[in-house]
């Protein structure tokens, strides 16, 4: 089994680190990380996992950029999305993190 690249390993560990499951700080916590969305990209994990990190990166970036007036971007995707999600919608994303992150360990482990 192809192991995923220690990048992710690294990127994700200092992401969690950060990460909140407390309901009324999750989606602070999310928008403030949301550069991770886009640095870490799916082809670094594992065949197991790369789906799993390309489901999340897509559940945070659905509501696409943040436009003004004039249609120019004034926020990327994921900060766009995480704003008008739910604090559960949060919870739930940072959760899929959190356990994205424990089979990444696991495959270090190994």
């Amino acid at each position: 089994m192809k192991k995923s690249n220690i990048f992710v390993y690294i990127e994700l560990s200092k992401f969690t680190q950060n990460l909140t499951t407390n309901l009324s700080l999750c989606k602070e916590h999310l928008k403030a990380q949301a550069s991770y969305f886009q640095v870490i990209p799916s082809r670094y994990f594992s065949a197991q996992l790369n789906s799993e990190w390309e489901s999340i990166c897509q559940a945070v970036s659905r509501k696409g950029p943040r436009l003004n007036e004039k249609g120019q971007i004034v926020g990327n995707a994921a900060v766009n999305t995480i704003d008008q999600m739910t604090s559960m919608e949060c919870l739930a994303v940072a959760n899929r993190i959190f356990m994205l992150h424990d089979k990444v360990k696991k495959e270090f482990a190994q």
